[in-house]
């Protein structure tokens, strides 16, 4: 959870004005409970897939090539995430 969040908050940064970038950082690595964050997504795991489901995820994930695909969700996550924003706020503007 912490590199994926770390990845998510360097590629956000990028969105900012140069002179901003470090102290955006640096506050969201300071305001985000990655406890907070970690329990909340294995309390939802563990509601959401049954254990074999579990096991073939920690499997792949365990694999080189589930590895390398973790490495880039963060990356990832940043990319998607202004859209599915900006998508919500309309949506909601249209009730």
């Amino acid at each position: 959870m912490s590199k994926l969040l770390d990845d998510s908050v360097s590629e956000m940064a990028k969105h900012l004005p140069e002179d901003q970038r470090a102290q955006f950082i640096s506050g969201m690595r300071k305001g985000i409970r990655i406890d907070y964050l970690e329990r909340a997504a294995i309390e939802a795991m563990v509601k959401t897939f049954t254990t074999q489901e579990l096991s073939a995820l920690a499997d792949f994930y365990g694999s080189p090539v589930g590895q390398s695909a973790m490495n880039k969700f963060g990356i990832y996550m940043a990319e998607v995430m202004p859209a599915v924003q900006q998508e919500i706020i309309r949506a909601m503007g249209q009730k």
